[in-house]
């Protein structure tokens, strides 16, 4: 999207134990709750239960830190998974040219920048590379 000669994001900013968060808007599917929420007898990495989705099951991991109660619901190369977060504030506009690269010292790819919030920093989370690592065959 350009405004007035600026390249922009929308990004759905989100809470978890370990900070704030955001994800591109084209990745975020729906904001449900834990209601229903059952738990995995021998859970993956991170994996904290699975929700009824339609005729199947979305898979809910936090692999971001501790949530609560709502799951954010995204979409990654065609693999819907949950993730569980503690609130989700809404949808924020960037500009692109303001993301900063991710910082040093991660061991995967989940974080692919950082933005600067009116109330600190936040964390842009690459849905594909948390659905690489979280829901791998």
């Amino acid at each position: 999207m350009t405004e007035a000669g600026r390249d922009t994001r929308s990004l759905v900013r989100f809470r978890t134990a370990e900070g704030e968060f955001a994800v591109p808007v084209e990745h975020a599917r729906e904001v449900r709750t834990t209601s229903g929420m059952r738990s995995v007898p021998t859970p993956g990495r991170d994996v904290v239960g699975f929700l009824p989705d339609g005729d199947g099951t979305l898979t809910v991991v936090a692999a971001l830190g501790e949530g609560r109660d709502h799951v954010l619901v995204l979409d990654a190369d065609g693999r819907p998974f949950g993730l569980l977060v503690m609130e989700v504030s809404g949808v924020i506009a960037v500009d692109a040219a303001s993301v900063q690269p991710p910082p040093a010292g991660q061991t995967g790819e989940l974080v692919s920048g950082v933005v600067k919030g009116g109330d600190g920093l936040v964390l842009l989370v690459d849905a594909a590379a948390l659905a690489r690592t979280l829901l791998a065959p």
